[in-house]
């Protein structure tokens, strides 16, 4: 399997960009992907749990996010795939000005998705990845790409930068492109860097 960052980023970017009114533009901000597997049916509600534990202690909003039945789009390789079928999980939202986190398992105990934190604080961003880090012990094959680069390197200097060199490239594209607006936040809460008409 690919490595997670290449996989997602591959499919998301052209979803991301289809969701908008076209013409438009969507440039991809700081965002952390993941993914991983509960290692048994408990592991599901320790995560569940701890995830909400977690929202709390940090005064972000929660929602359950079981459903009977739900279609899911996953990246899997560098291919979509389709999930219809149960899921057990929670939403949680950190910010206004960060995307929601679904932690949503599918029957075999699989869960996917992505979170954009460019537009929130460092901060926030730090916070989500010491959640992730809390749920990892109950994931197999959990795989985190972290576009800030704090999963792998701690370094809440470089997260920064990552965020004001985004930050500096969407301020020039909006100057020389009068049309551009952005950050548009999606009716699901995911949110469009920069959108714009010809």
């Amino acid at each position: 399997m690919k490595p997670i960052s290449k996989s997602l980023r591959n499919a998301l970017t052209p979803l991301l960009a289809a969701a908008c009114l076209a013409p438009s533009i969507a440039a991809a901000g700081v965002t952390i992907y993941y993914e991983g597997r509960a290692v048994d049916a408990a592991a599901v509600k320790t995560v569940i749990q701890t995830v909400r534990d977690e929202a709390r202690r940090h005064g972000w909003r929660v929602l359950d996010a079981s459903h009977a039945e739900i279609t899911l789009e996953r990246v899997v390789g560098y291919d979509m795939k389709t999930y219809r079928g149960p899921v057990e999980g929670v939403s949680v939202f950190p910010a206004l000005n960060c995307e929601p986190l679904h932690f949503q398992f599918d029957t075999d105990g699989f869960m996917q998705d992505q979170v954009k934190t460019q537009f929130a604080s460092p901060a926030i961003h730090i916070a989500i990845t010491e959640l992730l880090r809390k749920i990892a012990p109950h994931l197999t094959r959990f795989e985190v790409d972290d576009e800030g680069e704090y999963w792998d390197t701690g370094d809440a200097r470089k997260l920064q930068d990552q965020i004001d060199t985004i930050n500096a490239r969407l301020a020039a594209m909006k100057r020389a492109r009068r049309d551009l607006k952005g950050p548009v936040t999606m009716p699901d809460g995911r949110i469009v860097d920069l959108m714009g008409r010809d």
